[in-house]
């Protein structure tokens, strides 16, 4: 582990917990992140990026326009095990039966009205022969039938094998940010008086302690003696 990782892993954690809502942590943890990338020694496939940003291109237009038979078609059918995980439905999807099922709902119960994705900010590497590894942002608006729209934002990671010159999905994961992370950076671009915004952030701070184990204070308590008793054991001539 680098040295500046640590401080970096531990305002995170900070922000998680809900330990902090001015934004500052946050605008830390970005800077040094961002420091980071900046000195990093890898390099961006330009190629690469481009090849992956048509792709998504196209799968965003069918998936717009629900045709949820030609989206299929742009994952690879010869894949055995392929993975979808939606944000919203847990557990991850294995398989091409839950994956088809997914994408076909009963007719008799429409519940999609609308939909717009748009992905962007795509970093794509090759990772083996006809193999690449991407991350991108997916922005949505979406329309449930009899419901308001809603529009939310996640970051995806998915994997493409390329089968007779063209790329196709095999593997497909969307991670939103941590509940109190999202919720506060959503407050501060709404319109809500600082006094609701911080309560909004309190209620979802309580719903998250209120997910903490009963056994986690005793497993702190296991880990500090542990990582004492190591510390002495080194300290020893």
């Amino acid at each position: 582990m680098r040295p500046t990782a640590l401080p970096v892993l531990a305002i995170a954690a900070a922000l998680f917990a809900g330990c902090a809502t001015t934004g500052k942590e946050e605008m830390v943890v970005t800077d040094r992140v961002a420091g980071e990338q900046a000195a990093s020694t890898a390099t961006d496939d330009q190629g690469l990026n481009a090849e992956i940003e048509r792709f998504l291109a196209r799968y965003a237009e069918l998936y717009n326009r629900q045709d949820y038979k030609a989206l299929l078609d742009m994952w690879d059918r010869e894949s055995p095990n392929p993975i979808y995980m939606a944000e919203e439905i847990d557990p991850p999807m294995h398989g091409w039966n839950v994956i088809n099922a997914y994408f076909n709902p009963p007719p008799q119960f429409p519940v999609l009205e609308a939909i717009r994705n748009e992905y962007t900010k795509v970093k794509a590497h090759a990772v083996a022969p006809d193999v690449a590894v991407a991350t991108y942002r997916l922005r949505f608006d979406i329309k449930l039938r009899g419901k308001p729209a809603v529009s939310s934002y996640d970051r995806v990671m998915a994997v493409f094998k390329k089968r007779d010159g063209d790329w196709k999905l095999v593997a497909y994961t969307e991670a939103p940010m941590a509940p109190l992370t999202m919720v506060r950076q959503m407050t501060q671009k709404s319109d809500l008086p600082e006094a609701e915004r911080q309560a909004v952030l309190d209620q979802v701070r309580t719903m998250l302690q209120k997910q903490v184990p009963a056994d986690f204070e005793q497993w702190q308590r296991d880990q500090s003696a542990r990582a004492k008793a190591g510390d002495q054991a080194a300290a020893k001539p």
